[in-house]
């Protein structure tokens, strides 16, 4: 659970500091501006999870494979 929560604190800090940047640089801006950056960042975040997720995944079928790998080598 830590591992999907400090992640996801990077995603929301993400969309705070872009409100505040839209906010400072464009006053008059439409609330639904904000509801688009936060679907984006939202749309972000999900595949930067997705992507991670698989990384591990690869990484311990890469460790697992490696590990039973060592016994079909023919010695040199």
């Amino acid at each position: 659970m830590a591992y999907l929560l400090s992640r996801a604190a990077l995603v929301l800090i993400a969309w705070a500091i872009t409100c505040t940047l839209i906010k400072k640089f464009w006053p008059e801006a439409d609330p639904m501006i904000f509801g688009v950056a936060g679907a984006t960042w939202a749309v972000f975040g999900t595949a930067y999870f997705a992507y991670l997720r698989k990384l591990k995944r690869d990484i311990a079928d890469f460790e697992r494979a490696r590990r039973f790998g060592g016994a079909r080598r023919l010695p040199t």
